[in-house]
């Protein structure tokens, strides 16, 4: 079309709106209206124009080298391969796009070779100048090149400047064509540059420009390969060459999943990427590679998350752990988005479509990583989640969409690194949670909560070095491992051994464990108040029982000992009182509990109380024992006990905090029970039957031993209980305190037979002589009041014949008693005594009289004495060993404690029987006095010298023990002596003597097989020789009789 007269008007017409257009894109830049948003796009605007102009200037796809300065004044973007038409110049100062980057409104979604869409993109550089110098070579109608430079001047505030600067460049442009001479050259030749120049405020806009280069070329060099280099060369540092060169390419479910390295002029860095790619779509995740190891490194935050072959500042929000990049996206103007609304639109269906298609391909590199063997920092691949309201996003469509899918595939790729080393999904096979992410908002806390759940769930926990990383990325369906998740396990697990056992460790660490979850408590401070209101229960009892806080008290030192008696009747102090190696820090106290409570507690439930556990708790603590002191008291009601109960008194038990209240009403019922315990017998002879003694001698000991105590003790209520009597009259019958009397003890035993046989018997009212008591002389007896209830009964037998006669032989008795004890006959009897020939028959007093004169003459002849020598010269023949001369019996001595010990006699019964043997009462006379002390001496030294000589036995190198038996209280059986079968006699030889009295023991030393042993407790016990028995008695003559 030639010139008309329309020409002028439609250029003004058409400055006019281009001025107007240039002006409303200026605006936004010219109020700095986010400022570094568009500092950041402007560094991609003039790549895309540069990658564009190279594109389309080279048929052959050669790759364009771009390079981006910044000096003191300056900012300078500078390109090769590329060159300006006409048409080029027209759009740079018209600003709109040339006719070769056009598209097609009817075929979106279709493919270009140049990236720009609207041709604006460059006024965003504005924003560090309004005047910008282009340079570059002009392609002339003749394909021949003219050299140019002018200024592109968009500094105007209104049309009419806006239109003059218009003008003014197209006038410097096509003078500078005009003016430089045209040249051939080669696409080498090319070489294109904006020179921006910048005041100090701009200079600041262009770093963050330069800094935005960067930090995402590598992706923009991956996604571009039409851009073969980046150079940044900033002033005092030099130039930076970046390069992306590809280290690697394998097939995976017929995708290539390449690995790519940024060479950092010309050495490779440490910046590795990873791409999976699909057509003209592909993502791309940062990775580390060193020593063969692969770790997914975090996406930057400032990385734009959509690349429209660059990237599109504004899409970071989108929190995906990729790039996303395709050419086919359809950006928001001013580029900071996608629409993505579904099929909302045409626009936002072709998106959508593109971000489903990614979902799927990051879903194929999950499955990619879990087969590929040594990758680490897998966290890295679930940073997801739901972006911030944006204009262009749906998000009732993205989040089903795009982070729903991500999260569903994550929860089942084996991505989490545990302590075990295994590597596990978030959730298992059926659906549920199965990895423990700790989780809290101080690190110091999540450490600590890591190292506790981490040693309860080796195979469940992340790695420490991934702990704090996890928890940035985790959402809803994750495991959260919270410290009251932790309180939670250890309240499952009950107590400390399922703790143990869940640890697999002792029950030593295990509390351990526990005290490091206390500190942690303690430290965090805030979840410690659902321990303080018993949300939980975590602390161990004294039985390792977890209980809580409200439940338990601190123990004040009490007995372990206590405790356990307390258990009997009671609930177990134990089972409130917190576990003395439990540490659970200053923010939890308890109130304390003291051993003064649990004794008040014991002897408040023993008041009153007859339940058969108050029998066992009494047993138990007359089982108690002071740990430093020997208490007599305790000793006693120990043995009493014991020995009518030895079942129930196997042990004593030792006692840390000795405390005389811990018996104050248990020692009130076990005597009680002691003397029910006797009483229920009704008998010395039934006690000695069903209480296991020996004999009525050994049983009277005893009992004598416990009425003293109770006596002394103030127990003396269980003496003279109606219901339940065990004092023994001189019949053996139980009575009560209150019904016996005292025997003086000059009584004697056959004035008691006597006055028993007229119908009164004294013995029924005396108490056992054996038993000590103190009575007041009211309650006493003697021969006195005998006396008068015999008189009271036989005066009037000697007035009746008939009587006489049926009391023949009491009457004798009674005759022969006061002929024999004339003093007292006399005293007590005197009016009976002159009549006592009316006690004896004519036919009785005959007899008499001749066995008296017989007797006499038998004295006589030989040469005796009395009746006393008679028996001791019977008891020489008798015994038929070789002994003094008869009269040494003349003189007799008393018979001692050290008597009964050379004797071996140590109960009543065995004195009994020896004093009526003829050989020990011609040598010795028994006073009764003081007979208990006797016996008591004499049956300790017995028994001690018989387990000094078993335990020297024991140890002794030709003796086997093994089956060591007591036959009888001096004689042992069941032991060998170098292999033969002996029988050893022991005895006590403190007394300096030993005498053989027991027929028992003359049996067994009259055996071959048989050993004498003595001990004196001052020496090692030692055989009895018949040498040693030799030198020591002077014998050297010995009868033999082998009879």
């Amino acid at each position: 079309m030639t010139d008309g007269i329309f020409t002028k008007f439609e250029r003004d017409e058409l400055n006019k709106i281009t001025a107007k257009s240039i002006l409303e894109k200026l605006m936004s830049v010219r109020q700095e209206i986010q400022l570094e948003f568009t500092a950041r796009r402007l560094i991609w605007e003039l790549m895309q124009n540069a990658k564009d102009n190279a594109s389309l200037c080279n048929e052959e796809g050669e790759k364009v080298d771009i390079k981006i300065e910044i000096n003191e004044n300056q900012f300078i973007f500078s390109h090769n391969k590329g060159y300006f038409t006409n048409e080029h110049i027209r759009g740079l100062i018209r600003k709109y796009s040339s006719s070769d980057k056009e598209r097609d409104p009817d075929a979106v979604g279709k493919q270009y070779k140049t990236t720009g869409r609207f041709g604006t993109g460059f006024m965003t550089t504005h924003l560090l100048s309004e005047k910008v110098l282009v340079k570059s070579f002009y392609k002339n109608e003749e394909e021949n090149f003219n050299e140019f430079s002018f200024w592109l001047n968009r500094s105007g505030r209104g049309e009419k400047e806006i239109i003059e600067g218009i003008n003014q460049s197209f006038d410097d442009a096509e003078e500078s064509i005009k003016m430089s001479e045209t040249v051939e050259l080669t696409k080498n030749d090319f070489q294109t540059s904006f020179v921006y120049p910048l005041t100090p405020e701009k200079r600041e806009l262009a770093q963050i420009a330069f800094d935005e280069a960067e930090k995402g070329i590598a992706y923009t060099l991956i996604n571009v390969p039409e851009i073969n280099s980046l150079t940044m060369d900033l002033e005092l540092i030099g130039e930076t060459v970046f390069k992306i060169v590809c280290t690697n390419t394998v097939s995976y479910q017929n995708h290539n999943v390449t690995t790519y390295n940024l060479l950092i002029n010309g050495i490779n860095s440490d910046k590795n990427f990873i791409v999976v790619d699909q057509d003209e779509l592909q993502i791309i995740i940062p990775i580390s590679i060193k020593e063969g190891m692969t770790k997914v490194l975090e996406l930057d935050y400032e990385i734009p998350r959509i690349h429209l072959d660059f990237p599109l500042i504004g899409t970071e929000d989108l929190h995906l752990p990729f790039i996303i990049n395709s050419c086919l996206f359809e950006p928001t103007e001013p580029r900071n988005g996608i629409s993505l609304k579904g099929d909302g639109n045409e626009i936002s269906k072709i998106n959508s479509e593109i971000m489903l298609r990614a979902v799927e391909l990051y879903k194929l590199f999950l499955s990619y990583v879990d087969q590929a063997g040594e990758w680490k920092d897998l966290f890295n691949l679930a940073r997801v989640r739901s972006p911030k309201t944006n204009s262009w996003i749906d998000m009732d469509w993205y989040k089903p969409n795009i982070v729903n899918p991500i999260r569903n595939e994550l929860l089942y790729a084996r991505i989490v690194d545990v302590v075990s080393g295994e590597r596990i999904a978030i959730w298992d096979s059926y659906g549920q949670k199965q990895a423990f992410f700790p989780s809290a908002d101080k690190e110091a806390v999540r450490e600590q909560i890591w190292k506790l759940s981490s040693e309860l769930f080796p195979a469940f926990v992340p790695i420490k070095d991934n702990v704090h990383q996890w928890s940035t990325v985790l959402w809803a369906d994750c495991q959260k491992y919270t410290l009251a998740s932790l309180s939670q396990e250890i309240s499952n697990n009950s107590n400390i051994e399922n703790l143990a056992s869940s640890l697999n460790v002792s029950e030593h660490n295990a509390i351990v464990f526990l005290n490091e979850y206390y500190q942690l408590l303690n430290t965090e401070n805030i979840h410690i108040k659902d321990i303080l209101t018993d949300a939980f229960a975590v602390i161990p009892n004294q039985f390792g029982e977890f209980k809580v806080k409200s439940l338990l008290n601190v123990d004040k030192e009490i007995d372990d000992e206590l405790k356990n008696a307390c258990a009997i009747i009671s609930t177990d102090p134990r089972e409130y009182l917190v576990h003395k190696q439990a540490q659970t820090g200053a923010g939890i106290l308890y109130p304390p509990k003291k051993q003064d409570d649990i004794i008040a507690e014991i002897n408040a439930l023993m008041i009153g109380n007859t339940k058969d556990n108050i029998v066992v708790a009494c047993d138990y603590l007359a089982s108690l024992f002071s740990e430093e002191n020997k208490v007599e008291k305790r000793e006693l009601i120990f043995k009493f006990s014991q020995r009518i109960y030895p079942d129930d008194f196997t042990e004593k038990r030792i006692l840390k905090k000795y405390d005389e209240k811990i018996w104050q009403e248990s020692d009130k019922k076990s005597l009680s029970y002691l003397a029910v315990a006797i009483a229920e017998h009704k008998t010395i002879e039934g006690a000695v039957e069903n209480l296991n003694f020996r004999n009525e001698g050994e049983f009277i000991i005893w009992l004598d031993a416990l009425v003293s105590f109770l006596v002394k003790e103030g127990f003396e209520n269980n003496i003279n209980r109606e219901k339940h009597p065990i004092l023994p009259n001189q019949n053996g019958v139980f009575c009560t305190k209150d019904s016996l009397f005292l025997d003086e003890g000059n009584i004697g035993d056959e004035l008691k037979d006597i006055v028993a046989e007229l119908g009164h018997d004294f013995r029924n009212e005396l108490l056992d002589t054996a038993i000590f008591l103190e009575l007041p002389e009211s309650r006493q007896y003697n021969i006195g009041h005998v006396a008068e209830k015999i008189a009271f009964f036989i005066k009037p037998i000697i007035r009746d014949i008939d009587k006489r006669k049926e009391f023949k032989t009491t009457l004798k008795k009674f005759y022969l008693w006061m002929d024999d004890n004339r003093t007292e006959a006399e005293e007590y009897f005197a009016d009976l005594f002159e009549k006592r020939f009316l006690f004896l028959e004519d036919d009785d007093i005959s007899s008499n009289m001749k066995d008296a004169a017989q007797l006499n003459q038998l004295l006589i002849e030989n040469g005796l004495e009395s009746i006393e020598d008679l028996r001791a010269k019977l008891a020489t023949i008798q015994d038929n060993n070789f002994t003094a001369p008869t009269n040494d019996f003349a003189e007799k001595t008393i018979i001692t404690k050290e008597t009964l010990v050379s004797l071996g006699i140590s109960t009543y019964e065995e004195l009994e029987i020896a004093l009526k043997d003829p050989l020990i009462t011609a040598k010795f006379h028994h006073v009764s006095k003081h007979t208990k002390e006797m016996l008591d001496y004499a049956q300790n030294l017995i028994a001690r010298a018989k387990q000094n000589i078993i335990s020297y036995l024991q140890s002794h190198p030709d003796y086997d023990c093994t089956d060591l038996e007591e036959t009888a209280p001096t004689t042992l059986a069941g032991i060998t002596k170098n292999g033969v079968a002996i029988q050893i006699v022991t005895r006590p030889s403190d007394n300096g003597e030993v005498i053989i009295y027991y027929p028992s023991e003359k049996d067994t030393l009259d055996s071959d097989t048989s050993e004498l042993w003595v001990d004196n407790d001052k020496h090692d016990p030692h055989i009895l020789t018949l040498g040693r028995v030799l030198k020591s008695t002077g014998i050297n003559r010995i009868p033999i009789n082998m009879n």
